[in-house]
C-alpha cells in the first residue's frame, strides 16, 4: 500500500500451476476492510462517505455508524491480471466526506481502512475476495466457430504456414457482385459490417506504405487457435455487455459472412441507458480524438463519417439524417465500432513503441522487442482487423545488461560472465519475452455474441534468461 493523494492498494495471490489450469473466468471481486473499534470513530451519528477511483466497479457511497465493523467495496473483476501461477490486482481509492466533500487526509484514510487489532498490537490487512468459474465448466461449452461434425480427441500443436500457391483471395463483404441477390440493405447491420471491414483494412494497410515482405508474413488458422487455452465469456446477458463496454483490451471481431441479420436477432434489443450509454459514447469520442492525428485515419475521414451515420453518436449541424434503423441496432453498431477502433489504436501504439525502441537502440545490437504481425484470415468469416501484433524478441545477450536490457536476473549476469571468460555453457542466455498481454476475440455463434480471452498472446517486454 502507498499513502499518497490516493490510497494505492496492491494485492497478489501466488498459487501452483495446477490450480491455475482449473481456475476459470472471474465472476466477481470485492475488497473487505476491517474498521477500527467504534470508540475511535467519533460520535454516534451516521457518517456518509464517497469512494471513487480506478479498480472499483463503480463509485460507491458508504454510510458508517458506531456499530459498523466491516467495509465492503465492489471491485472491477476485469482489472485483475492473471498469469499461470499468480493473480494481481491494484486499486487507487479516493475517499470524500460526502458527494461534494473534500478528500480525507491520508492519515484518516489509513485509520479507516486499516483497523487496529488491539490483541496483536498491529493493523488488520484488507482482503480481496474473488469468485471464479471452474475451467471445466468453460470447456463444456460448445466452440463458436468449429464444425459441429465429429469429435475432437486431440489438438495438434499450432503450425504457422504461408498460404499455398494458387489460393483464392478472401471475399470482401463490402463489395458484393452484381448478381448477388442477397446484397446488404442500406442501413442494415450487414451493410455496416461491410463498411467497417473496409475501413479497418484501409487504415491499418494504407496504400502509401509498402506491402509486407512474404518472409515476414505469418498465418494462423482460427480452428487451430481455438485449441489454445482461453477463457469464454457469453455476452447474451446485459451485464456482460456492460463489462465489454468498460474494457480497454484490443480485440478481433470475427463474424460469419452475411451475419448482420443474426447479429440483430441476438442483440438488436440491446438498449443501454444512463451511465452505460454515456460511457459508450464517451469512450468512442475519446478514441476518435486519439486517432485523429493518424494520416491513414484522416485519409479515410469520409468513410468514417459514413460509419458514424449507422451509430448512436452526436451529429453535427452540417450532417444529414442517419439511415433508418432500429435504436438498438444503432447502439450495437456503436459498441462494435468502439471495439474495432480500440484495436486500431492498440496496433498503432504498439507500432510506435517498437519503432521508438529501435531508434533509441545503440549501434551495437542487443536483446530488444521486434515487430511481428500475424495474419488472421478465414474464408467463412469477416475478420477485423485481419492482423494482430504478436511481436517477438531478438538480439544477443551481452554484458552490461543493466544499460541495455531492463529485465534480467543475477543468474543471467553470472552466466554471461562465465561465457565471456570462455567457460562452455550447454545453454547460453538467450533473448525471450518476459511480459505478455492478452488478446480478445469477439465472435457470433448460435448462442449470441461471445468473447474469448487468449492469455499471453502479445509480447510486451524482452529480457535475457
Amino acid at each position: 500500500v502507498q499513502w499518497e493523494a490516493q490510497a494505492k492498494l496492491r494485492f497478489q495471490l501466488v498459487f501452483q500451476a495446477e490450480l491455475g489450469r482449473v481456475l476459470g473466468e472471474l465472476q466477481a471481486a470485492v475488497m473487505l476492510f476491517y474498521l477500527s473499534r467504534p470508540e475511535g470513530r467519533g460520535s454516534g451519528r451516521h457518517e456518509e462517505l464517497l469512494v471513487t477511483g480506478p479498480g472499483l466497479a463503480r463509485d460507491q457511497r458508504l454510510c458508517l455508524s458506531r456499530d459498523t465493523q466491516y467495509l465492503v467495496l465492489g471491485a472491477a473483476s476485469g482489472s485483475v491480471s492473471r498469469s499461470p501461477e499468480q493473480l494481481r490486482f491494484s486499486a487507487s481509492l479516493t475517499i470524500r466526506g460526502g458527494e461534494r466533500g473534500a478528500p480525507l487526509p491520508s492519515t484518516e484514510v489509513q485509520r479507516l481502512l486499516f483497523g487496529s487489532d488491539d490483541k496483536c498490537f498491529t493493523r488488520m490487512t484488507p482482503v480481496l475476495l474473488l469468485l471464479a468459474k471452474a475451467r471445466r465448466e468453460e470447456e463444456d461449452l460448445a466452440p463458436s466457430y468449429l464444425s459441429a461434425e465429429g469429435v475432437v480427441d486431440t489438438a495438434p500443436y499450432p503450425q504457422l504456414s504461408p498460404p499455398q500457391a494458387g489460393t483464392e483471395e478472401l471475399p470482401t463483404p463490402s463489395a458484393p457482385s452484381q448478381g448477388n441477390t442477397s446484397s446488404p440493405v442500406p442501413g442494415s447491420s450487414s451493410h455496416f459490417l461491410g463498411i467497417l471491414t473496409r475501413f479497418i483494412r484501409q487504415v491499418l494497410s494504407p496504400s502509401s506504405e509498402p506491402p509486407p515482405q512474404p518472409s515476414a508474413h505469418h498465418w494462423l488458422d482460427f480452428q487451430v487457435m481455438e485449441t489454445l487455452p482461453h477463457q469464454l465469456l457469453n455476452l447474451s446477458e446485459e451485464a456482460a455487455l456492460e463489462r465489454l463496454v468498460q474494457s480497454e483490451e484490443p480485440s478481433v471481431l470475427l463474424f460469419p459472412q452475411d451475419s448482420g441479420a443474426a447479429l440483430e436477432q441476438h442483440l438488436g434489443h440491446w438498449e443501454p441507458e444512463g451511465t452505460v450509454l454515456q460511457l459508450l459514447t464517451g469512450k468512442l469520442q475519446l478514441v476518435i480524438q486519439e486517432l485523429g492525428d493518424i494520416p491513414a485515419f484522416q485519409a479515410n475521414a469520409a468513410l468514417f463519417q459514413h460509419l458514424l451515420s449507422f451509430c448512436y453518436f452526436p451529429r453535427g449541424p452540417e450532417e444529414g439524417e442517419p439511415p433508418e434503423q432500429e435504436p438498438g441496432s444503432r447502439k450495437l453498431h456503436t459498441l462494435l465500432l468502439l471495439k474495432a477502433l480500440q484495436s486500431v489504436r492498440a496496433r498503432w501504439q504498439e507500432r510506435r513503441k517498437v519503432l521508438r525502441q529501435n531508434r533509441s537502440a545503440r549501434a551495437q545490437a542487443h536483446c530488444r522487442l521486434q515487430e511481428l504481425t500475424i495474419d488472421l484470415h478465414d474464408r467463412k468469416f469477416i475478420v477485423m482487423p485481419t492482423v494482430y501484433a504478436a511481436n517477438n524478441c531478438e538480439g544477443p545477450c551481452r554484458l552490461p545488461l543493466s544499460t541495455r536490457v531492463p529485465s534480467y536476473y543475477s543468474h543471467t549476469v553470472l552466466l554471461l560472465g562465465m561465457q565471456e571468460r570462455g567457460s562452455p555453457l550447454q545453454r547460453p542466455p538467450c533473448c525471450v519475452p518476459v511480459r505478455y498481454s492478452d488478446q480478445l476475440i469477439i465472435s457470433l455463434s448460435a448462442d449470441g455474441l461471445e468473447v474469448r480471452k487468449f492469455p499471453n498472446m502479445v509480447a510486451e517486454e524482452c529480457g535475457c534468461r
